[in-house]
């Protein structure tokens, strides 16, 4: 078998697939799919959290894997953060600000990489800022419900998430100053 495919890169391919039925059902959510939803969510939390956690237990760490598992929680964030967007009353200046940040990430990883091919792994912060994120589009995508009102949790986790993009922002520009100047 070719070295790169082993499972923890098969679950984040998984978790890429989940996409496209969680961003339609967001779209068309109703009170006959909106569990179908969530069971897609939550699944495609789960490939996300097991996918990381075999990669290092069975020692399957992979270049394509350090590529695709952050290529996949950007994907499932932005797009998700998209349909909210549209669907529901999740807020366009946060959308731009996280997906901005996504981009500004993407683009010095794709900077760096093409100074020494190396690839660099998330920070502490920048997966606590992930975190939050997830947690936000849950809250957001719950709240898509006719039956549950989480408007004062969702604020809450606005002001969290704001400032740990802020912090994130930070802490990878000093990172990325750092490895650029190393040159």
């Amino acid at each position: 078998m070719v070295k790169w495919i082993n499972i923890p890169n098969i679950l984040s391919s998984m978790r890429i697939l989940t996409i496209p039925p969680i961003v339609f059902l967001i779209l068309y959510s109703t009170p006959a799919n909106y569990p179908v939803l969530i069971l897609v969510y939550f699944f495609s939390l789960w490939l996300d959290f097991f996918d990381g956690y075999l990669a290092r237990k069975l020692s399957q760490e992979t270049k394509l894997g350090k590529i695709l598992d952050p290529l996949a929680d950007k994907l499932m964030v932005s797009s998700t953060i998209v349909a909210l967007i549209i669907r529901s009353d999740f807020p366009l200046w946060l959308g731009i600000l996280i997906i901005g940040r996504d981009i500004l990430i993407i683009t010095a990883s794709a900077i760096l990489f093409q100074g020494r091919h190396e690839i660099k792994t998330s920070i502490l912060v920048g997966k606590a800022t992930f975190a939050l994120m997830g947690a936000l589009v849950m809250l957001y995508i719950l709240d898509l419900s006719i039956y549950i009102d989480l408007e004062i949790l969702k604020r809450f986790f606005i002001i969290l998430t704001v400032s740990f993009l802020g912090w994130s922002w930070v802490e990878y520009y000093q990172i990325y100053r750092r490895e650029k100047n190393a040159k």
